[in-house]
C-alpha cells in the first residue's frame, strides 16, 4: 500500500495505524473524529470574524467552541486511550509548557498567604497592603487574569485537539489551505468595505475603513493574521510544487511546464496568495508589511542553506513572490504609500514627521519596562496591564491599553517566568520547523515546516511594535500554526514502492508513528 503525502486524499480518515513505543508491531485503530476536524477548521475561520474575538462574549464562543472539540477528541479516542497517550507523548515539551502557562495565570488569581505573596512578588504585597484587606493574590486586576486564564486554557486544549486530529498529509493540507482561504476572506471583506469607505458602530466600537482591516479594529491586527496567512500558504505552495528537480533545458519543456502551472491548482492558490497581498499592502501597516518581505527572505534563504539540494522550483517561487508581489501588484495597489509612511517616520519627537514617530510608539513599552522592574518574576497578571500601566504614567501622557510590543507585555503581565514558557515553545516549535526543512525531503513537511518557521520569523519582527498575541485570533492561530511544526515532524513519509523504508531524507525511523489512511 503506498500513502501519498503530497496533499493525495487518503481512502478513510478514520482508520491509523499506529505503532507501540514498546513493540514494533502495528495494531488498527479506529478513531470516527471527521467532524472534530472539521469543527477546528470552523473556529480557524470563525475566530477573525467577531473582532478579532477580542471582546469577552467572543472570548466565550471561543472557549466553549475549544471545549466542545476537547469533550468530542476524548469521545472519539475513549476506546484508544494507549493509542492517544503514544501520540501526545510525542507532543509532551508544548504541551507540559503550555500546561504550566495555564498553571501560571490560574494560581495569580488564587488567595495566597501574605508571606508566599511577599516572597514571589513583593510589590504586588506592597500594593495590596496599601488597600488593606482580603486575602492577597498575585494579580492586581483578578478579573482580567481570570478571563487570561480561560483563553490560556483554550490554547491549551485548541493544541491538544490539533495534534491528536491532524495525523495524515490529507488533513495537514486541508488544515493549511482552511487558514489561505480565510485570509482570503479577511483580504476580499477588508478591500471591499475600504473601496466602500464604510463607517459604522458594532459592539459598541466605532469602526472606520480608512484603510484594510477586514473584520478587525486596527489595521495593524489583520496584518498579523495575513502574515499567518500568508506564509502558511507559501508553505502550502512550496508542498504543492513538489521536490522539484533540474530545471529543463529545451523552451519547449519548460513552456510545457509553464502552462501545466498555469492551468493547475496550484494557479488559483497562486492567486489567493496575490490577494492577500494586495490587501497586506493596502493595510498600510509599516511593521506589518516590512515583517512579511523580511521574514519571507530570511526564511527563504535559510531554507536554501539547509537543503541539501535546491530545488529551482522554491527559488522560482521565491523570486516571483518579491518581483510580481513587490514591484508589480505593490506599484499597482500603492505600495509607495507605505514606504512614504516609512520615510515620515522620524525617530524623535524633536524631529517630527507627518506619521506617528518611533519614539510615540515604543513609549509605552519604555514606560512598562518599569512594570517589569517591579514585579519581575510573575508579573502583575495576566491581562492586567490595562490597570497596571496607570501607576506609571505621567500626568498628561497618553494612555495605553497595550505595550505595543508582546516582549514587553507577556514579561509585565506573567512575568519572566510567563515570558520564558512562551519563548521556550516558539523557539523549540522554531528549531523543530527548521529541522524539518535540513532533514526531510517529502515535499508537503518541508512545506509546512516553511510556512512555520516564517509565520514564526514574521510575527517576532511585528510583535515589537505591536501587540498581536493580545488578539484572541491571531494568538489561536498562532498556537495551531506552532502545533504544525511537531505534527510535520511526526507526519510519516510516503512508503517507497521497491521497498526501502528509508525517507528520502534519510531517516529510518519516520515510518515509526502514525500513519492514517
Amino acid at each position: 500500500m503506498v500513502w501519498e503525502d503530497g496533499g493525495g486524499n487518503p481512502a478513510s480518515y478514520p482508520i491509523a495505524f499506529i505503532s507501540s513505543m514498546n513493540t514494533s508491531e502495528s495494531v488498527n485503530v479506529v478513531v470516527r473524529d471527521d467532524w472534530v476536524f472539521l469543527s477546528l477548521l470552523g473556529l480557524l475561520i470563525w475566530a477573525p470574524l467577531p473582532l478579532g474575538s477580542n471582546r469577552i462574549w467572543a472570548i466565550g464562543i471561543l472557549s466553549l467552541w475549544t471545549l466542545v472539540l476537547v469533550l468530542g477528541a476524548l469521545f472519539a479516542w475513549r476506546g484508544q486511550v494507549d493509542a492517544a497517550l503514544t501520540r501526545l507523548r510525542r507532543f509532551a515539551w508544548p504541551l507540559g509548557l503550555l500546561a504550566a502557562m495555564v498553571t501560571l495565570t490560574w494560581i495569580q488569581t488564587l488567595p495566597l498567604p501574605a508571606t508566599l505573596v511577599a516572597l514571589l512578588s513583593p510589590e504586588a504585597a506592597r500594593v495590596q497592603a496599601q488597600t488593606g484587606g482580603g486575602a492577597m493574590r498575585l494579580s492586581l486586576d483578578v478579573f482580567q487574569t481570570h478571563t487570561m486564564s480561560m483563553l490560556a486554557f483554550t490554547y491549551f486544549c485548541v493544541f491538544l485537539v490539533a495534534a491528536l486530529s491532524i495525523r495524515n498529509a490529507a488533513r495537514l493540507d486541508r488544515l493549511a489551505l482552511t487558514l489561505v482561504m480565510s485570509g482570503v476572506l479577511q483580504a476580499v471583506l477588508g478591500t471591499v468595505l475600504f473601496a466602500l469607505k464604510t463607517h459604522y458602530w458594532l459592539f459598541h466600537v466605532e469602526i472606520a475603513h480608512s484603510r484594510v482591516i477586514g473584520s478587525y479594529v486596527s489595521q495593524n491586527s489583520l496584518a498579523g493574521y495575513l502574515n499567518m496567512c500568508l506564509s502558511m500558504g507559501i508553505g502550502l505552495m512550496l508542498a504543492r510544487l513538489g521536490p522539484g528537480g533540474r530545471w529543463p533545458s529545451g523552451w519547449k519543456h519548460r513552456l510545457r511546464l509553464v502552462l501545466e502551472f498555469v492551468l493547475s491548482s496550484r494557479m488559483h492558490l497562486r492567486l489567493m496568495l496575490v490577494v492577500m497581498v494586495i490587501a497586506l499592502v493596502l493595510t498600510r501597516s509599516r511593521m506589518g508589511n516590512a515583517a512579511f518581505f523580511a521574514s519571507m527572505l530570511m526564511v527563504g534563504l535559510t531554507t536554501i542553506l539547509l537543503m541539501r539540494r535546491t530545488a529551482p522550483t522554491m527559488i522560482v517561487l521565491i523570486a516571483s513572490l518579491v518581483v510580481i508581489d513587490v514591484f508589480i501588484i505593490g506599484t499597482w495597489v500603492g505600495l509607495e504609500q507605505v514606504v512614504q509612511r516609512l520615510e515620515e517616520t522620524s525617530l524623535t519627537n524633536a524631529s517630527r514627521g507627518q506619521e506617528e514617530t518611533v519614539e510615540d510608539r515604543t513609549e509605552g513599552g519604555r514606560r512598562a519596562v518599569r512594570i517589569i522592574q517591579d514585579f519581575p518574576l510573575v508579573g502583575t497578571g495576566g491581562g492586567s496591564f490595562y490597570g497596571s500601566f496607570m501607576r506609571y504614567r505621567e500626568a498628561g501622557e497618553f494612555y495605553y491599553d497595550h505595550a505595543h510590543n508582546d516582549f514587553i507585555e507577556i514579561a509585565a503581565d506573567y512575568g519572566m517566568i510567563g515570558l520564558g514558557l512562551l519563548g521556550a515553545l516558539v523557539a523549540m516549535a522554531l528549531w523543530r520547523s527548521l529541522s524539518v526543512l535540513a532533514r526531510r525531503r517529502s515535499s508537503l513537511p518541508r512545506g509546512i515546516a516553511f510556512g512555520v518557521a516564517m509565520s514564526i520569523v514574521a510575527l517576532l519582527i511585528h510583535s515589537t511594535v505591536d501587540f498581536n498575541l493580545q488578539i484572541p485570533a491571531n494568538a489561536l492561530t498562532m498556537v495551531v500554526i506552532l502545533s504544525l511544526a511537531w505534527v510535520c515532524h511526526e507526519l510519516p513519509s510516503p512508503r517507497p514502492r521497491h521497498g526501502n523504508p528509508r525517507d528520502a531524507g534519510g531517516n529510518r525511523n519516520e515510518f515509526k508513528g502514525e500513519t492514517a489512511l
